[in-house]
């Protein structure tokens, strides 16, 4: 609770005179832009908390928005495939495009899991880099935070010792965060989960949970009644212990796979902004982390 509440007061960033114009693809990294800028950063996220970023079309808003800004900064890992491709084409703002000086892909440097091997189409909607949901998780979110870091240096040097020094107060504050998680989650580890899509599967790693079947029979694919069927007489709760799902999603099917296995569903918070309690990065963290911790103690002696 006292970690929380820590989390809470650092989520205040302090609006004002801006002077650095940071356009962000999700309001995850906008979050991240925030803590690391502070009051020097006015920063916009073109994805809305309940949007999937994977699906968002290329709007003239879009371009306009970061044509007029010193920076923009992009998840990665074919996350935003299908739109920021034609938003930089169009831009006149050279600098924001990948190359440029205000352009900050913020996958750089991050370990990457679920990298196929190779990539044929039965495979479904995978991801050539691998999981591009990094910002989930506290670790990997601390080197998106310092690719961040080196993109507001670079189009703003004068502040440079600024950014470095809320670099180095995110990094304590998340590090802390997962201590934390490492002394909850210990009586849980390898316990099983069940999930939806691939969205939560680092933070779901780095809780220690065993992540043992997915309702997506493949990325990105619909599943059919007899899918479902297979997954619940597959499953027990002694197997999967939750079934975690995001909230744009079908939750009849998630609620179905559920009641069938006897185990409760959870919604989770997917992004910054997109449910009470996840306000900033650090909130979302413990807010999706306790809400699991719930959830699986819970059921203790079940």
């Amino acid at each position: 609770m006292f970690l929380l509440l820590v989390a809470l007061q650092v989520c205040m960033v302090v609006p004002s005179w801006a002077r650095v114009r940071v356009t962000t693809t999700t309001t995850d990294l906008a979050s991240l832009v925030e803590m690391i800028g502070g009051d020097r950063v006015d920063v916009t996220s073109l994805s809305r908390p309940l949007q999937d970023a994977h699906y968002l079309d290329a709007t003239p808003g879009m371009i306009m928005r970061i044509s007029r800004s010193d920076l923009f900064v992009e998840n990665g890992l074919e996350l935003e495939l299908g739109w920021v491709p034609e938003v930089l084409r169009e831009t006149r703002n050279r600098k924001v495009r990948r190359g440029g000086e205000g352009h900050v892909d913020a996958s750089r440097g991050i370990q990457a899991i679920q990298i196929p091997e190779v990539i044929t189409r039965d495979m479904g909607d995978v991801h050539p880099s691998g999981n591009p949901h990094y910002t989930l998780e506290p670790v990997r979110s601390q080197q998106a935070a310092r690719n961040i870091t080196d993109g507001l240096i670079r189009v703003d040097g004068g502040n440079r010792e600024l950014y470095l020094a809320n670099l180095q107060a995110y990094i304590e504050r998340s590090d802390a965060l997962v201590q934390e998680w490492v002394e909850r989650f210990a009586p849980y580890e390898e316990v099983g989960v069940l999930i939806y899509h691939k969205h939560f599967d680092y933070m779901l790693e780095k809780l220690g949970l065993d992540i043992v079947d997915a309702i997506e029979p493949l990325p990105g694919l619909a599943p059919s009644a007899g899918h479902v069927a297979r997954l619940i007489s597959s499953h027990t709760p002694q197997t999967a212990r939750l079934v975690v799902m995001e909230p744009w999603h079908d939750q009849r099917v998630g609620r179905q796979v559920a009641d069938g296995i006897g185990v409760p569903l959870l919604v989770l918070c997917p992004t910054v902004g997109s449910c009470a309690g996840a306000e900033c990065i650090l909130t979302l963290f413990e807010t999706n982390a306790r809400r699991i911790y719930q959830a699986i103690s819970a059921t203790d002696g079940e």
